[in-house]
């Protein structure tokens, strides 16, 4: 198409030429000319319109001009001046008829495009009653002219500051919101787009001041490091902060102590300010020394024997704490022996080489730094050897009696010993003293005790004791003449058969009887005759008694004793008439040889139980029949002499009397 022109404005140009050429006129020579604008600006924008003028040096009313941009021919109405409105590189010529002028030279015109305002502020945010400023900035040295915009409203410059290019704000709670800007130029047609906008945030309160520190531990220990820091709790920026301990100041948002002492207890203050806003907050920093552990023994003694358990316990009121032990000063780790289960030193088996003085000192788990100081030492003590328990007899005598108090007891040197004793190894009492009441046969034995703290055994010597029956005492009847013919009294006699020299004691019911005597006569009354007597040896010598008789009861003796008495009465007169009768048979009748009899009387036990007589004029053909209550009377033969013997046995007393005719009355005790 711009082809197509050129060939139409050549094909117009021969046209014209050619009338002139036929008038035959002289050609005309047309300087070069020169393009000037009529915009003084250094600076064109693209929405501005420029005017080029072609001028030439000649004056000449019937020129015509031709304009080119960008070197290509521009369709125009031939005038020396045109609007443009497009940046590019500009030339023109003059002609007249057959004459034109060569092209100018190029004109260069440049036109940028607006510039975008931007609004420029230290601040998104602020509290009510603080200043903010905005600025419209446009690159540039131009001189604009500034309009701002809240949201789509105009803002004017009645209800805020508006000084060239800055905004100013007296912060209200209703200021909040996004602000705009918009730049023209005075007395030209140039006027930029609206800038993005900036938002403001207004607080709905003055601000939170909020203060951290670090760590946040309510107290914090000697030593440790601890920061304070100050903030604001809104989103807010451009605080300046101060941090105040009585007479010291640090312009610092945080506030470090390395490390920790007491004289940096108390208040620390933080004061904040901006734009003429002044805020302060306090808080009250605890600093104290580590608490300080205890060191004990986990038992009542502190010294100890070979292969004894060991354990120290170093105690804090807290689980937060580790623990480390020094030995004589010297820091101890764990072996074979010494171990650190939780807040104790252990040593399985204690030996001499384990002596020493011994503390500990807390270690934070979690605050590492931190650490208490040493408690007092304490002093720990393992013998050489172990002794065995000292075990004794309260009495040494050789041997116990029957009915004896044996006490035995036991000995460990040092303190929280417990005593188990053993019999033969049966297990007996858990005491330190061991005592056996009224001693038996069955107590003889030995005996050894077991001393034991903790979970360590010693064990002693073994000890005999040796338990003999007492010497008996023998309880016996004794029959006596002047007893039966008083039918009422019985004699006991007492008898301890040891060789020595011997008191009695008589007991009647398990009561005591006065009387020292072996012998004890008791008047048959209605009780006595139900009484039980018992009696045994006294002296003041060991043993100082003897065992206890059997008992005797009289029961019905008297009565015996008396129904012997009666019959004794009747055989005496039956005698008396034998006798006489005898005498006279004898005078009466012829003289016989005699027998020879032996001339002693003689009576032993075994021939009573032969139930046989022997004596002087007994015949051997006369037989005691089996022992009864009853009287027994025996026909002997005429040559047999007077004559009587008593018999005595166990408990069973017989007296026969022979005058021709034997009589015996045997009674059963």
């Amino acid at each position: 198409m711009e082809t197509f022109k050129i060939i139409l404005l050549t094909v117009a140009v021969c046209v014209q030429v050619t009338p002139q050429e036929s008038t035959g006129g002289p050609p005309i020579q047309i300087p070069k000319p020169n393009i000037s604008q009529n915009s003084t600006h250094k600076v064109l924008y693209s929405t501005e319109t420029v005017t080029l003028h072609c001028e030439v040096s000649i004056r000449a009313s019937e020129l015509q001009y031709d304009w080119y941009k960008d070197s290509v021919h521009l369709e125009t109405d031939h005038q020396s001046s045109i609007s443009v409105t497009n940046g590019g590189s500009y030339e023109c010529k003059a002609k007249n008829g057959s004459s034109e002028s060569e092209k100018s030279d190029s004109y260069t015109i440049t036109l940028q495009d607006l510039p975008e305002p931007q609004v420029q502020s230290d601040w998104t945010e602020a509290f009510p009653g603080e200043k903010v400023s905005l600025q419209c900035v446009i690159p540039g040295s131009e001189t604009w002219t500034y309009m701002w915009f809240k949201g789509s409203e105009t803002i004017s410059s009645d209800e805020t500051s508006i000084k060239d290019n800055t905004l100013t704000l007296s912060v209200k709670s209703n200021d909040g919101g996004p602000y705009m800007c918009q730049a023209k130029l005075k007395d030209r047609t140039v006027e930029t787009a609206k800038s993005k906008a900036h938002s403001l945030t207004v607080h709905g309160s003055e601000p939170t001041v909020v203060l951290k520190q670090d760590p946040s531990y309510l107290e914090i220990y000697t030593g440790e490091q601890v920061k304070l820091t100050c903030s604001i709790e809104q989103n807010t920026s451009k605080w300046e902060y101060k941090w105040q301990k009585d007479s010291v100041e640090v312009n610092s948002q945080t506030y470090t102590i390395s490390n920790a002492t007491l004289d940096r207890n108390g208040e620390y203050t933080c004061t904040i300010s901006r734009r003429g806003m002044t805020f302060a907050k306090s808080t009250k920093l605890n600093i104290r020394e580590p608490p300080r552990p205890e060191l004990s023994i986990d038992s009542q003694w502190k010294s100890f024997y070979p292969n004894e358990k060991v354990i120290l316990k170093c105690s804090m009121n807290s689980n937060e704490w580790g623990y480390e032990w020094f030995r004589n000063g010297a820091q101890l780790s764990g072996d074979k022996e010494i171990s650190f289960p939780g807040n104790t030193l252990s040593i399985r088996s204690a030996k001499a080489s384990h002596s020493g003085q011994y503390s500990c000192r807390g270690k934070h788990r979690k605050r590492t730094p931190v650490t208490t100081g040493q408690t007092e030492a304490l002093q720990l003590h393992v013998h050489d050897n172990t002794p065995k328990p000292h075990i004794r007899k309260y009495q040494w005598f050789d041997f116990f009696y029957t009915g004896e108090n044996i006490q035995l007891g036991c000995n460990m040197t040092g303190d929280g010993w417990k005593y188990d004793w053993y019999k033969d190894s049966k297990p007996l009492t858990s005491h330190p003293n061991h005592t056996i009441n009224s001693a038996s046969l069955s107590d003889t034995g030995a005996y050894h005790c077991k001393a034991k703290r903790g979970d360590f055994p010693v064990d002693s010597e073994s000890l005999q004791v040796r338990v003999e029956a007492r010497p008996p005492a023998v309880l016996s009847l004794e029959t006596e003449l002047s007893d039966i013919m008083s039918g009422n009294i019985l004699t006991l006699r007492c008898n301890v058969s040891d060789g020595k020299q011997w008191s009695y004691a008589w007991f009647e019911n398990e009561k005591q009887l006065n009387g020292s005597s072996d012998m004890y006569k008791v008047t048959a009354t209605e009780e006595t005759i139900k009484s039980e007597f018992k009696c045994k040896g006294i002296r003041t010598e060991r043993p100082l008694y003897s065992a206890l008789s059997e008992g005797f009861t009289a029961n019905n003796i008297i009565l015996k004793r008396k129904i012997l008495l009666a019959i004794s009465g009747c055989v005496i007169c039956c005698i008396v008439f034998l006798i006489i009768g005898c005498l006279v048979l004898r005078l009466t009748r012829k003289p016989e040889k005699k027998e020879t009899v032996q001339d002693d009387l003689f009576f032993s036990m075994a021939d009573s139980k032969n139930r046989k007589l022997r004596g002087p004029n007994v015949p051997t053909n006369i037989v005691i029949p089996e022992i009864s209550d009853i009287v027994g009377t025996f026909l002997v033969p005429k040559s047999l002499c007077l004559w009587t013997v008593t018999i005595k046995h166990e408990n069973i007393t017989c007296v026969c009397v022979c005058v021709c005719v034997c009589v015996c009355v045997c009674v059963a005790w």
